[in-house]
This record gives structure tokens, C-alpha cells and sequence, in this order.
């Protein structure tokens, strides 16, 4: 074998075991004891074995509101692979004409002789035309097995919901899960109007310009629109209880919607906005009450919620401070190496999650739910080797200087943690040790994904 792991603790979705992992040709080839004999032996005494994190929701190169993230496929998978995330499935989002193969190609591009670990994209669709839905059929067959709706004015989602709905129906037919961001664009739109003519301008008002109800109002609706194109769908970045109440009445009821939060609405409320600086922490939707981060710990525990993911997207503290009124003011904030170890801190280590949820929701469901398990998702015989090496006792205080995103600001800067990943492997190959950055550029594997089955 080309390496033998010895002495940690594994843990995956279903089991927490003390035994060996043998790896050879990037794949797991043995678990047990008295391995061997191996090329190279790692002791992981006192450490657990995490299968790699899987980030179904990541734009790790990417424009909005005239603005390029600063990041890249580089910068952003050394971030990832840093914090134990190994695989990431980001948003590719078309031009204007493009078809859903030229988006891809666009992405593929971005990605290539870049990217650290291994990877897939969801192709986004912003013109639900018939030539559009017609091209879907390619993708899945291609292993695009999922798409990404947006309910609100970037895709003119209330204009055109009779296409979008015929988008959620074909997805359906075709074997694939549709991808849903919610929120009523008309409730925004009147607010913000409001707000505008009142000379309410800037981060203080932001969150009033999105409110919980535009959440709830928009998880409602695209649900209903779900049940009767008999599709499945997952809604990203929940962030509030009015969209966890008919999440968790519709899976109460057997249909076939799945929920993901985001760390940041874990770890930080809305208070946050009236801090110096507060454009950093803008994201859609905005940071709720304190009183909706149990509620998010809440969904997690319950399985309301299946996923957490980052909605990754790095940018200059300038670029967020850019806009001026509520409406323009910059999404998105750099996530990607804080994610699991302040969700084993927060989440673990505070009796939230048990080890088991732990990894359940930040490997083996996005896995499963977007066509990688059992390749992705789990420490088992034949899965890629995608470990990361866990020291449960380490302290750090999270600090930009020690980041790897070329975003110039930490959205948790100060925030102490305890647990931090040792060692990230991709495939068998150590990409990150202690720190360091082993992984070279363009390393990472497109991944071709398998139609959705039932989580």
C-alpha cells in the first residue's frame, strides 16, 4: 500500500471506530488492524479521521454587481483544503445567451491547471427558454446533475415563474435536483423603495430591506411549485424559522425538499451591522435576530436542515463597502476555511450535533444528495481517500494573517475555536500538513456526478 493511517479515530455519518486506514492508488484499500506493510505511515494518536468536507455551495470565482471576486480556483480550494473541505460544487452562472454547455465550459476554464481538490459545478439557469430546457437533458447525461433557480430579480424569477416551474418539472424527469434560492423579490423590491425614499441608506437597514417573511413567503412558494411539478428541491442558505416552518411541514408530509444553512447564520446575528465595517457581514439573505441562530442549531438536530454550506465568495473590504443603498450593497463573504472547524467547535464540542450529525451534514449528505457518495462522503473500502486528519484539542483564535482567501478581511476575526484540522488528504496525496500547502495547482478532478436519489 502507498500509506497506512494509524491509530486515529474514525468517524463517519454511521460509526465512530479506533482502526487503520490503508490508502493505495488515491483510494481506501483496507480498514482494520495490522495493516501493512506501506510505502509511508502517518500516527494519528489522538486525532480523529474526518471524511473530507463536500461544500455543495461555493463561488469561488465569480462576478456580481460589477465586481470580480478576488479569489480564484487557487486561492479558493487552497482555502477549502486548508479547513478540511475537499471537494466543493460551485454556482456556474451564465452569460447572457450562453447555453448551460458554454457555462460550463466558462467554469471549466476558471478551473483548469487551478484548482487543489476535486470539483463540480451546478449549471445556473437565469433564461428558462425552451432552447434552455431542452439543453438540460445534455447536462445531466454529462453528470450536471443538479440546477440553480434564483426567486428573485437577478433571474426575473416573477416575470417568467411559468418557465421556471417547467425548469423544476424537467429537472424532475430528468433525474436531477433542482437548487433553489428564496426570496420574494417583490416583498424586497417595495421595502427597499421605502427605505430608498426614506434616506434609510447603508448596511444599518439592510436587513430590513430582506426580511424573515420574504424568506418565508418565497420557501412557500417555491415548495408549492415543487409539489405540483412533481420535482425534488433543495433550498439553499436557510436562514430563519419562517423558512424552516414549511420546510419541515412539507417533509412532514413525505415531499421531497431538502434544506442547507449557512455558518454565518450559525455564528453571527444581526447586531452585526451596526458595527464599523458592517458591509462585511452582507449576504442574501441578511443575518437574522440572535434568536434564529438556535433555530438554524435547531433544523441541524432535528434533520429539518441535511446540509451546511459556505455560499464561499471572496471579496476586498472596499468592494463590499462600495455600495451605497440597500440595493447595492455586496453578497458574500470568504467561508471556506473556518467552516468545519467552528462547526466541531460550536456544534460538537457544545453538545449540539453529535460526531456522527457532524460529518453527516457537512460530507455524507451533500454527497449523497448531489450524485458523489459513495466516491465522496465517507471513510470506506473503495471511496476516494478523502481524510482529514482532525486534532479535537487545538486551540486557535481565527486571524486574517493566518487565512489563505485573498480576501483582505476575516469575517471572524478574533473568534476562538477549538479543534482544528492537522492534515487534509485528496485522493491518497497530502495537500495540506499543519498548515502548510502541499497540493499543487491543478491537481483537483472534475467530478461527473450521478442522477439524485433519494437522501
Amino acid at each position: 500500500m502507498d500509506l497506512i493511517i494509524r491509530n486515529g479515530t474514525i468517524v463517519t455519518a454511521s460509526d465512530i471506530m479506533q482502526a487503520d486506514v490503508g490508502i493505495e492508488a488515491g483510494k481506501v484499500k483496507q480498514i482494520g488492524y495490522g495493516l501493512g506493510p506501506a510505502a509511508r505511515e502517518i500516527d494519528a494518536r489522538g486525532q480523529y479521521l474526518f471524511p473530507g468536507g463536500v461544500d455543495v455551495h461555493t463561488h469561488v470565482d465569480f462576478a456580481l454587481l460589477g465586481h470580480r471576486s478576488v479569489d480564484d480556483f487557487y486561492s479558493g480550494t487552497v482555502a477549502a483544503a486548508c479547513g478540511g473541505v475537499t471537494t466543493i460544487v460551485d454556482y456556474a452562472l451564465p452569460e447572457p445567451g450562453q447555453s448551460i454547455q458554454e457555462t460550463i465550459e466558462t467554469w471549466q476554464k476558471k478551473a483548469q491547471g487551478k484548482a487543489v481538490i476535486d470539483y463540480s459545478f451546478h449549471p445556473a439557469i437565469l433564461e428558462p427558454s425552451a432552447r434552455i430546457i431542452a439543453e438540460m437533458a445534455d447536462a445531466v447525461a454529462d453528470g450536471y446533475t443538479s440546477f440553480k433557480l434564483f426567486m428573485i430579480g437577478l433571474a426575473r424569477f416573477d416575470e417568467l415563474a411559468p418557465q421556471y416551474m417547467k425548469v423544476m418539472a424537467q429537472a424532475g424527469r430528468l433525474g436531477a435536483l433542482t437548487n433553489i434560492h428564496a426570496e420574494d423579490q417583490c416583498l424586497i423590491s417595495y421595502l427597499t423603495e421605502q427605505l430608498n425614499a426614506a434616506g434609510k441608506f447603508g448596511v444599518r437597514y439592510f436587513a430590513d430591506s430582506r426580511p424573515r417573511l420574504a424568506e418565508g413567503l418565497a420557501v412557500q412558494r417555491a415548495i408549492t411549485m415543487a409539489r405540483y411539478a412533481e420535482a425534488p428541491i433543495y433550498l439553499v442558505h436557510l436562514s430563519c424559522e419562517e423558512a424552516l416552518r414549511p420546510l419541515a411541514e412539507a417533509r412532514a408530509c413525505g415531499q421531497i425538499v431538502y434544506g442547507e444553512t449557512r455558518p454565518i447564520y450559525l455564528h453571527l446575528s444581526r447586531e452585526r451591522f451596526e458595527e464599523p465595517d458592517g458591509e462585511r457581514y452582507v449576504g442574501w439573505p441578511p443575518l437574522r435576530e440572535a434568536s434564529q441562530m438556535q433555530a438554524m442549531w435547531d433544523g441541524l438536530r432535528t434533520d429539518t436542515l441535511q446540509t451546511v454550506a459556505t455560499d464561499h465568495c471572496g471579496w476586498t473590504l472596499a468592494q463590499k463597502k462600495a455600495g451605497k443603498t440597500v440595493d447595492e450593497l455586496l453578497p458574500g463573504m470568504s467561508n471556506l476555511e473556518t467552516m468545519l472547524p467552528m462547526l466541531y467547535s460550536e456544534g460538537v464540542r457544545k453538545s449540539r450535533l453529535s460526531l456522527n450529525r457532524f460529518v453527516e451534514i457537512v460530507s455524507t449528505n451533500p454527497a449523497k444528495l448531489f450524485g458523489l457518495y459513495p466516491q465522496k462522503g465517507t471513510i470506506a473500502v473503495g471511496s476516494d481517500a478523502d481524510i482529514v486528519l482532525f486534532d479535537p484539542h487545538k486551540i486557535v483564535t481565527i486571524r486574517h494573517a493566518d487565512m489563505h482567501s485573498r480576501a483582505d478581511y476575516e469575517l471572524y476575526e478574533g473568534f476562538q475555536v477549538t479543534g482544528w484540522p492537522a492534515m487534509t488528504l485528496s485522493r491518497g496525496e497530502i495537500i495540506v500538513d499543519n498548515g502548510k500547502v502541499l497540493g499543487q495547482a491543478g491537481r483537483g478532478r472534475l467530478l461527473r456526478r450521478q442522477r439524485f436519489t433519494v437522501l
